[in-house]
């Protein structure tokens, strides 16, 4: 496509013409056709604007350097460079440009290059006593190649290494480094590599040395859009590309054999062929700095390659060994991940893989190994493979645990799978079964009368919206949409709030119908359960919105360079508010109600138990009641707030099975062991023998004084619990508002203890009291419409 560029330039002209005829002529020089591969440059005469400036000299100029000595300029004219001796070495000369500021139209000198001048002092003749070295810009070439001069000699322990290291990192504090400079550094870590080194002592050092190569190639000064320093061992090629043309970039090593060799090429085209090679896609276009006006400030690509396999050895690894080469790419101030068209990465095998060998795709992990640095595959696959050579792309999978894991840090590869694998196979089994559970509960219209139902229906569209949503987060966000990965993000929050949410309304209800038990009348209950349980995460989610919408997007938790493949909460304000805070206050709530259930329990089976012949019945019964109490709550939610430090893996475990499990065992405990729910099921559901007629269902319309229904036995308070738990449906009481329904029929059951004696012999030498009492409708203790019928 077209485009204008301005451009400017000084030209210095010798001649005695005049002004006017000068810039004749100037202009028809540049009127032309320039060329340069497919892009081309059409300059007309009348797109030229010449026009005279005037610029002064610079000035006569001192200069101080600290170790090569002070140094005087002469009156030097613009454009123009001025040379005097060293003083050390006289032989050679120190020089300084007399510079032009094209903006500005003046003269300025430049720093003086003082690099061939000797120093004052010499330096040591060995590397531990240049510890106490400062480096500055007038320096930094004369000590690095006099580290150079002395590795031969050196015997690189741990400690040598060590002031290497902060010499380097002295120089990289620099503004900016000369090519020598750059070159200069990078061959003493290619001697490093080359030498054979004690393992433990080069294991310390990797990190640095990749960030220091990295950090070399970002800060090296050159003027054409690509340069490269080559060592015998080691590549890195900085290009800066236009991004209105950038249409893809390959990087490959053409020629190499240890120590031997290094040919390396950059092109447009992936490459068919070559000992190494990374081709970044067209959609990294996005990541690149759109600066078409000033080509400097283009964004830089920097490929290395790594010709030596010691520097990456992973000591967690017994079995596997690195088998190619190590190349690596990356964009300047630029996090790359989740592209639409992934980077492939080609590499030859050192050694032709014989058999059926294992091939594992990896990338450098930083963080791994307590810091020292390790080989991670999470997320990363291998696309083919050969005896020769081996094609790689990484597509970041997600554990269950990443929605409340407080530490928001990345895990180990292997735990990180198989944590992975755990969370997808959990959340595929609850949606079966939360499946299963609705549509039981909605097609048998008996068994969602009452509000506990209705309740738990609710909580259990709420987990089956939340385990579809996780299941699918990282297929959809593969799509690269921003929009899109932002509603995932969203859906997956407001989800996670409405689950914790009706777990809340749950303990609620457990708390005015077993607690509270008969004075309490809430009008139309089960609407403003609905409001409170889908409204309140939407007034959450949406207040995240207004204020940061970018709070939701797509990436890994971590700062190392593993693609994450996750739409999630990403900024770590808005998920401790949002999420950390909102689910640990709904945790301690219904813990609170789960430990005055249980003591509610213990009170009545401490007065209960001893009198009754049914006792040893209870602890099967608790049992059942605690663990349903537990899932319907959410309590095993509460083991991340434990998954911190050497114990995280484990809680983060117990976390990934139990709570992706949490619909299975809503089924097991609210369908499968519950007695009404089977019954019906039986009648609508199950042919021959195991079918149930409807007239053997019992409707519990009324009792007379002093009887006991058929289907009630007497029953532990434990047992009492466990109908409640269950949501059962026996209670007479009708009205949508009237909450106690459930409260009825438990107190019913344990009524039976207390209120009928004649169920249980009383002791020696107690009372018997009347064996029966009725509570009339129209009680002004009691709050109960009249249509409402309860008998002992």
């Amino acid at each position: 496509m077209p485009q204008r560029y301005v451009c400017k330039a000084i030209i210095k002209a010798a001649s005695l013409e005049l002004q006017e005829m000068l810039s004749l002529k100037i202009k028809e020089l540049l009127s032309d056709t320039y060329k340069e591969g497919p892009l081309s440059l059409h300059v007309d005469p009348e797109d030229v604007a010449v026009k005279p400036i005037a610029l002064t000299d610079c000035p006569e100029s001192f200069s101080h350097t600290t170790y090569k000595g002070n140094y005087s300029w002469p009156l030097t004219s613009p454009a123009a460079k001025a040379e005097v001796s060293c003083r050390k070495n006289p032989l050679q000369s120190a020089w300084r440009s007399c510079a032009i500021n094209i903006d500005l139209e003046i003269a300025f000198w430049k720093k003086p290059n003082v690099t061939e001048c000797k120093l004052l002092e010499e330096l040591p003749n060995n590397i531990m006593d240049l510890h106490d070295v400062v480096v500055t810009e007038e320096n930094a070439q004369d000590v690095v190649q006099h580290i150079l001069y002395l590795l031969p000699n050196a015997t690189l322990q741990l400690e040598e290494l060590k002031v290497i290291e902060s010499i380097i990192s002295d120089v990289l504090r620099l503004a900016d480094l000369s090519m020598r400079l750059a070159e200069s550094t990078l061959s003493i870590v290619n001697y490093i590599l080359l030498r054979k080194i004690e393992e433990q002592s080069i294991r310390k050092m990797t990190n640095s040395i990749l960030k220091t190569t990295e950090e070399i190639g970002y800060k090296v000064t050159y003027i054409e859009r690509n340069t490269s320093v080559i060592t015998t061992s080691m590549a890195l090629l900085v290009t800066r590309p236009d991004p209105s043309a950038f249409g893809g970039l390959a990087f490959g090593v053409t020629s190499y054999e240890r120590g031997v060799g290094l040919k390396i090429k950059v092109q447009e085209d992936p490459f068919e062929k070559a000992l190494a090679s990374v081709f970044l896609p067209k959609s990294l276009k996005k990541y690149l700095e759109m600066e078409p006006s000033d080509p400097d400030k283009h964004s830089k690509i920097q490929f290395k390659f790594f010709g030596t396999t010691p520097l990456f050895v992973d000591e967690s690894l017994t079995k596997e060994r690195l088998n190619t080469y190590v190349v690596s790419a990356s964009i300047e101030n630029a996090s790359v991940q989740n592209l639409n068209e992934p980077v492939t990465i080609a590499l030859q095998h050192i050694d032709q893989i014989e058999g059926n060998a294992a091939v594992h795709c990896v990338f450098w992990d930083f963080q791994k190994n307590n810091g020292l640095g390790g080989w991670n595959t999470s997320g990363c696959e291998m696309e083919s493979t050969d005896r020769d050579y081996t094609i790689c792309f990484c597509n970041h999978l997600t554990h269950f645990g990443v929605l409340m894991d407080l530490s928001r840090a990345e895990l180990d590869t292997a735990q990180d799978r198989v944590l992975t694998l755990l969370s997808y196979a959990g959340c595929g089994v609850s949606s079966l079964f939360l499946g299963i559970t609705l549509v039981t509960y909605l097609t048998l219209e008996k068994l969602r009368r009452d509000n506990p139902s209705k309740i738990l229906l609710n909580l259990c569209a709420a987990l089956l919206m939340l385990n579809m949503l996780f299941l699918t987060n990282s297929w959809l966000s593969s799509f690269d949409q921003p929009g899109l990965c932002i509603t995932m993000a969203v859906l997956l929050h407001y989800s996670l709030l409405a689950a914790f949410t009706w777990m809340c309304l749950e303990s609620v209800h457990f708390y005015l119908a077993f607690i509270k038990v008969f004075n309490v009348y809430v009008p139309k209950y089960i609407l403003k359960c609905c409001i409170a349980g889908w409204g309140v995460p939407a007034m959450v989610v949406s207040l995240v919105l207004i204020i940061n919408k970018d709070s939701y997007g797509n990436g890994s938790h971590s700062e190392s360079p593993p693609f994450g493949n996750f739409c999630w909460i990403q900024e770590n304000l808005v998920f401790y508010i949002s999420v950390v805070a909102y689910v640990f206050f709904i945790f301690v709530t219904n813990t609170a109600m789960f430990i005055t259930v249980l003591l509610q329990i213990h009170s009545m089976k401490s007065r209960t138990q001893r009198r009754s012949s049914f006792w040893k019945r209870g602890f099967l019964q608790d049992l059942k009641s605690t663990f349903s109490l537990m899932f319907l709550l959410g309590l095993t939610w509460g083991f991340v707030f434990f998954a911190w430090g050497a114990v995280r893996i484990f809680f983060l475990y117990l976390f990934s099975i139990f709570n992706t499990l949490q619909g299975f065992f809503i089924f097991v405990f609210h369908c499968l062991l519950k007695d009404e729910v089977v019954k019906q099921c039986r009648v609508h559901f199950c042919w021959g023998r195991f079918r149930l007629s409807n007239s053997s269902d019992w409707s519990g319309s009324g009792v007379t004084a002093g009887s006991t229904p058929r289907h009630l036995k007497p029953k532990s308070p434990s047992q009492a619990l466990w109908n409640l738990n269950s949501n059962g449906t026996t209670s007479t009481v009708n009205g949508s508002d009237f909450l106690p329904k459930t409260s009825l029929d438990v107190n019913f059951r344990i009524a039976e203890v207390y209120f009928n004696p004649s169920a249980v012999p009383p002791d020696k030498g107690e009372t018997k009291q009347p064996c029966s009492r009725r509570i009339l409708p129209m009680d002004p203790g009691l709050h109960y419409p009249q249509n409402a019928r309860f008998f002992h």
